[in-house]
């Protein structure tokens, strides 16, 4: 991974229209890093995961959702 293509891609996700769209569509680190190395910029969403847990990088903050699945069993559950 390139730490400067994290972070340059996440600078650039401010001023690259085509690119926020692209991302804005998808809900997984792994389907971000997909698009961004169509876009050029080499890292993977395990690399995206670990640098959301970099604190205070200028003008970004990252997000996680909790996207698991919730069931309801029993009575009610059918």
């Amino acid at each position: 991974m390139s730490k400067e293509d994290l972070k340059r891609f996440l600078i650039d996700l401010k001023s690259n229209k085509e690119l926020f769209e692209n991302i804005s569509n998808v809900g997984t680190a792994n389907e971000i890093a997909l698009i961004a190395n169509k876009f050029g910029y080499k890292f993977t969403g395990e690399d995206l995961k670990n640098f959301s847990n970099i604190k205070n990088f200028e003008g970004v903050s990252i997000k996680k959702q909790d996207t698991s699945p919730s069931y309801s069993f029993g009575e009610n559950g059918n």
